[in-house]
């Protein structure tokens, strides 16, 4: 598979990076790009687990710090910005090792995705009060959007009626043509991490309390004070939803690390139902030789 490209997937915890570093000594041309919604944003380093800046000196890494936490960015424009540099470092001969948990983004980038229009919650509301005063509304602005759209989405599936008025009207295009369901980049070749639940229970406890004794709480409360908004980017990061409303008196500190341990968890699980869905995937225990095995055939066939 010439010009294949490695991604290393799995469940937060699981232990991406430490794998990716060694695979990084036995192929010394890989550069890593990093597939983690949130090591994005600056000033977010602790509770993103971003990589140290002695592991940055030594292994080039990608998408890391580009961008403040202000504006929360699309998994669709991660994909357009993350394979731009894949191509590159592609054209300089290297390995371009890609490396996260989002498995969203991971779709996308993979190409399993439609690049569509995000979710918008005001539009949301106006379609719900509107539905609530009168019945079948929904269905009947979409028949005038899209014809053949309304014809595919039942007269009472609101959700699916609301997401399809709310593509047409911020793309100005029309839902049935938009969704194709996306374009597989069949280069991408995925190893997923696998951890037992005990085990990753485990991990995660531990890597909270490591956040914390890092200084969480500090890196949270400063970014606060040089006017880094809760929203959008914060708020929804686990760790740092958990420990703003600690800040704001809304809990305990016992009981915000509680939070993040049980939020992150279930976050973990809904990671390992989405990388169920990409395709030929193959689950790794953690093993460097079997992960290169996986990830790097024809580079270890041709030597």
């Amino acid at each position: 598979m010439e010009g294949s490209i490695p991604v290393i997937a799995g469940c937060t915890a699981s232990g991406k990076s430490a794998a990716a570093c060694r695979l990084a000594e036995m192929f010394p041309r890989i550069e890593i790009v990093s597939a983690d919604s949130r090591q994005l944003y600056r000033g977010m380093d602790i509770g993103t687990a971003k990589p140290s800046r002695e592991e940055q000196a030594r292994i080039p890494h990608h998408m890391i710090d580009i961008a403040d936490p202000d504006v929360l960015l699309s998994a669709g424009w991660f994909a357009d910005a993350s394979m731009k540099v894949i191509e590159d470092v592609l054209s300089r001969g290297s390995i371009p090792l890609v490396v996260g948990g989002s498995a969203l983004y991971a779709m996308h980038l993979a190409g399993l995705a439609d690049n569509l229009p995000e979710r918008n919650d005001s539009i949301r509301e106006a379609l719900c009060i509107l539905e609530d005063q009168v019945s079948g509304s929904l269905h009947r602005i979409l028949e005038g959007l899209d014809p053949e759209e309304a014809g595919n989405v039942g007269s009472r599936d609101r959700v699916r009626l609301m997401r399809s008025i709310e593509i047409a009207l911020q793309s100005r295009g029309l839902p049935s043509k938009l969704k194709k369901g996306g374009q597989h980049d069949r280069r991408l070749r995925f190893a997923i991490l696998e951890t037992g639940n005990r085990e990753l229970r485990h991990r995660i406890e531990k890597r909270t309390a490591d956040m914390i004794a890092s200084g969480l709480v500090d890196e949270v409360r400063n970014l606060l004070k040089a006017g880094v908004p809760e929203d959008p980017v914060m708020s929804s990061t686990i760790g740092y939803a958990e420990i703003i409303d600690y800040l704001r008196g809304g809990c305990s500190l016992e009981e915000a690390v509680e939070r993040i341990s049980v939020n992150t968890w279930r976050y973990a699980r809904r990671q390992r139902n989405m990388f169920r869905r990409l395709p030929g995937a193959v689950k790794v225990a953690g093993d460097p030789d079997r992960l290169a095995e996986v990830l790097f055939k024809e580079r270890n066939s041709n030597g």
